[in-house]
This record gives structure tokens, C-alpha cells and sequence, in this order.
């Protein structure tokens, strides 16, 4: 059956907003290209899963972080951030770029029926990234002291040691995730990683500062937590995999595998510097606790702003390379510009929301945190940059163009490094912010470049600058409305909390801005 064979009754079972993208990309492809209406109800139902999913994920992520700033304080949410951020780092490291290339050649393979080395790549991907990460966290464990040393800070080598179990964990966890996603078992994926796993994070968290109210219990109840996570990986993946590939024997593609890993391993280790490295800048340039824990407030905030694009790449990354193995390259264009412009649609609401309310959000975690405006600010801009050009990283990636990855999160690096350390003596963290959101900007921006002249591809449509005018109109109207609300100086007081009647403007905005793309059409 081809498109122009279905109605829109044929999707009511899926009306979601993720059903309007996948009607969208049909509509554009047209009768002359063919999808088989199964395959259109799969992926509307995957959207919507993964959609619905990191909304709630991300909300359960930030009540969890909230508990601890307003449980423990700015600086001692300061050092757990930098704690957490370490443990990331050396577990990019160790998982030596595997988690990628178990999203891409489970995708592949299962796209083409290859049960064996579907069996062999699941066993040589868990058995290494295993071992890796059992040496990642001895070394972190070896390190701890000199990593304090750079920091000045001693109180954060028991945290620091305490969190090292966690390496093992997450490469493990990172690989049979993605290994899911490559299946495009959304389902288990979202209710483990998003919903599961945060909202037992959440409990165990109030235990703990409840019973002991101290740092050490909440990185305890952290470490937990991450074992529960990769039990329930361990669980839903091997299940899925002993159902698809029903095989006794594997099949071992390792040059291939080493082709992809090799430089993708390097590429997954600067992505992930990127996203710490402002927070090691922070740390060498002596900026103090409490500065740590507003800056990681910030950033909390502010990433609520790539959550569509999370939720849309979710779906759309095994599906590239799908498409791409067998040659559908026309249908990959035409998903990846109505996905880039229903992406930008659902960002520019929550980008108003992090920019015009930032004092209102940050008042929520206690009055303490309200300095950190300008920096909540700052990472919106450059995370709407980088929602801008779609997903061009995975488009890089999943099509094979690894070696360009790695030198464009290199380049991204070192861009990030070097404006840091000029501007982070004088300006602080905000120093680091406009340092980090130049580096994303640059990278995203040579992505852009290279899709295009690369798959001669490029992520955008003329009808994207509605959802920018309704931003634009509905910002502005409701900008005006704040300034003379400002003049009254309501709030609400809860308990300790005092929340600002500013933020009840924030429905007006929502209606504001939905109803102008109403009238756009």
C-alpha cells in the first residue's frame, strides 16, 4: 500500500503530536514514494513513546536534582555535579565508543535478518565494554586524590571513590540501552532509563536525607540506583535479543566493528570532555562551591531545551541507519526535514519558557539560586543553536562519516578550551558558559556544512519560519505582560519556598504562542 492509499482514520490509535510529524513526512513524500502502513503505525507509536517518555524523564531528573539543592544546599550540590561529571567522563572513556556502534549494527542487522552476528556483536560489545569499565574504575578510584589536588578541594576524594562502582555500570547500561534503540524497542527503553529508574532515584534520595542528611548518603543512594538501571538493561535487552536472533551460533564482524568503534571511540570521549569541560574549567580556575552548584542549576534548566530533540532523535537515529543501509535516501531527506522543523516547533516554547522566566525557575530551588539568571540565559541560546541544525550529528554518524565526527568534536574542544581559559579568569562562569555555548555553536554549525556537501542533504523547509515568527510575536507580547507585572511584586509562599505569580504567565505564553501557529496555519 502506498501513502496515498490511507486516511486519517487509519491513525487514531496514534493521535499524538508525534503522529502529526509522522503524517507530515508522509504528506511530503507523496504517492510516489511508498511506505507500508505498518511501518508508519510502528514509528508513530515509538514517538510517541520516547516523546511522552523524556518528558517525564527529564522532569523526574529535575526533581531529583532539586531535592538535593534544597536538601543539601548550593555548595554541597556543587560538589556532587563535579563528582557526577568525573564519573561521566571516565566511563566515555572506557566504554570505548561501543554503545554507538551497538545502536548502529543492531539496527542494520536486524534490519537484514543477520541473527549470528547480531549474537556476536552483543557478546563482544558487553564483554569488553564490561572490562573496560571495571579498569575505568580502578583508575578513577587511583586518581581520586590527584583530581582533589587540582580542585584544592580534599572533602570530594571519599565522593569521588564512592561513585567509581558507577563506571562499570553505566557502560554497561549504555550499551544494552542503546542495543534497544537500535531494535526500536522504545517501550522498555523509555520505561527503564526515563521513568523507572528517576522516580526510584527521587525516593531514595528523600530517604536518605530523611535518615542521614549528608552528601555521602545521597551519592550512596546514587551508586543504588545505578545498579537497579542496569539490572532492568541487562533484563530487557538479553530478552529481546534471545527472541530476534534465535540463532546457537555468532557470527564475529570484528574489522568492521573496530572500522566504526575505533574512531568513534575517540569521538565519544570529546563529546564527552565537551560536556564537562566547562565544569573542569570552573574547578581549575578555583571558582567556589556554591558557584559550582549555580552553575550546574543553570544547566539543569536549560536542558529541558533539547528535550524534543532527544525525543525525536531517539527515533530517528536507528532509523537513518536503517535507511541508509538499503539505500532509501530520498525517504531519509524527507524524514530528516519534517523531523528538524517539528523539532524547532516544540523547542522554541520551552526555550521562551528557560529565558523569560529563568528568575522564577531558579526561585523554585530557593532564593540562593536566583544570581544564576544570566547563565540559564546563556545555555538556552547556545542550546537552541544547537536544536537549529537539527540532528546533523547523527546523521554524520549512523551513515558511517566517524573520522569527520572526531574532527569536528575535536575542533569543538578546542574551541571550548581555548575561549575558556581567556575568558573564564575574568568573567567566572559566565566566562565558561559563552565559552561552551561558542564551541556547540561552531560544531553544529561545520555538522550543517558537511550533511550537505557529504549526503547532499540539508534539514530545513520554508514553512520553519512560522513556529520562528509565533516565537518571536508571542515572546515579545509576553515580555510586556512580565514588565508590568514586575510592578506589583506578588509570590506565593509555601513553607520555605516562596514561588513568584509571574510564572502564572506562563500558560498565556503557551496559548499565545500555539494559537499564532493556529493562525499560520
Amino acid at each position: 500500500a502506498g501513502i496515498s492509499d490511507f486516511n486519517d482514520d487509519d491513525f487514531d490509535e496514534f493521535d499524538t503530536v508525534p503522529m502529526m510529524v509522522l503524517k507530515g513526512i508522509a504528506k511530503q513524500q507523496g504517492s510516489a514514494q511508498p511506505v507500508m502502513k505498518s511501518e508508519i503505525k510502528s514509528a508513530a507509536g515509538s514517538a510517541a513513546y520516547v516523546g511522552v517518555g523524556n518528558i517525564g524523564g527529564t522532569l523526574l531528573k529535575y526533581g531529583g536534582n532539586l531535592v538535593i539543592q534544597r536538601g543539601l544546599g548550593a555548595a554541597a550540590f556543587g560538589l556532587y555535579t563535579l563528582s557526577f561529571s568525573v564519573m561521566t567522563l571516565v566511563a566515555s572513556i572506557f566504554k570505548l565508543g561501543l554503545d554507538d556502534a551497538m545502536l548502529r549494527y543492531v539496527s542494520v542487522y536486524h534490519a537484514k535478518r543477520k541473527g549470528n552476528a547480531l549474537r556476536g556483536l552483543t557478546i563482544f560489545c558487553t564483554v569488553l565494554a564490561g572490562a573496560s569499565g571495571i579498569l575505568g574504575a580502578l583508575a578513577m578510584l587511583y586518581y581520586a586524590p590527584y583530581l582533589a589536588a587540582v580542585k584544592h578541594s580534599p572533602e570530594i576524594i571519599p565522593i569521588l571513590q564512592m561513585m567509581a562502582p558507577m563506571v562499570p555500570l553505566l557502560c554497561l547500561q549504555l550499551i544494552w540501552i542503546n542495543g534497544l534503540q537500535g531494535f526500536k524497542e522504545f517501550k522498555w527503553r523509555v520505561l527503564v532509563q526515563r521513568i523507572l529508574i528517576p522516580g526510584l532515584l527521587i525516593v531514595m534520595l528523600l530517604a536518605a536525607l530523611l535518615l542521614f542528611h549528608n552528601l555521602n548518603a545521597i551519592v550512596i543512594a546514587t551508586v543504588i540506583n545505578a545498579i537497579m538501571a542496569t539490572s532492568l538493561s541487562l533484563f530487557f535487552f538479553f530478552r529481546k535479543v534471545s527472541r530476534v536472533a534465535k540463532q546457537r551460533s555468532e557470527t564475529y564482524e570484528l574489522r568492521e566493528w573496530f572500522s566504526f568503534a575505533a574512531p568513534n571511540f575517540l569521538t565519544s570521549v570529546i563529546d564527552t570532555l565537551l560536556q564537562s569541560i566547562d565544569t573542569i574549567l570552573l574547578a581549575y580556575f578555583a571558582i567556589t562551591n556554591v558557584a559550582l552548584g549555580l552553575y550546574a542549576a543553570a544547566i539543569k534548566i536549560s536542558a529541558f531545551i533539547v528535550m524534543p530533540q532527544v525525543s525525536f532523535n531517539a527515533m530517528f537515529a536507528p532509523t537513518i541507519a536503517e535507511l541508509y543501509s538499503i539505500g532509501e535516501r530520498q525517504k531519509l531527506e524527507a524524514m530528516f526535514k519534517v523531523v528538524t522543523k517539528w523539532v524547532i516547533t516544540f523547542t522554541l516554547p520551552i526555550f521562551g519558557i528557560a529565558t523569560i522566566f529563568s528568575t522564577s525557575l531558579l526561585a523554585i530551588s530557593g532564593q540562593a539560586f536566583i544570581p544564576a539568571w544570566p547563565l540559564v540565559v546563556a545555555f538556552s541560546l547556545g542550546n537552541l543553536i544547537n536544536v537549529a541544525t537539527g540532528s546533523v550529528g547523527y546523521m554524520l554518524l549512523m551513515t558511517g562519516h566517524t573520522k569527520i565526527s572526531f574532527l569536528n568534536s575535536l575542533t569543538a574542544v578546542v574551541v571550548n578550551v581555548v575561549v575558556g581559559i581567556i575568558l573564564a579568569p575574568r568573567y567566572g562562569a559566565m566566562g565558561v558558559a559563552v565559552a561552551t555555548g561558542l564551541a556547540v555553536a561552531v560544531v553544529n554549525l561545520m555538522r550543517l556544512l558537511q550533511v550537505r556537501l557529504l549526503l547532499k542533504m540539508q534539514p530545513y523547509r520554508w514553512d520553519v519560519f512560522k513556529p520562528l515568527g509565533a516565537g518571536g510575536i508571542s515572546g515579545t507580547l509576553t515580555l510586556g505582560l512580565l514588565y508590568l507585572m514586575r510592578f506589583a511584586h506578588l509570590a506565593i509562599h509555601i513553607g520555605h519556598a516562596t514561588l513568584s505569580l509571574e510564572l502564572i504567565l506562563v500558560p498565556v505564553f503557551l496559548a499565545l504562542y500555539f494559537g499564532i501557529l493556529a493562525l499560520f496555519k
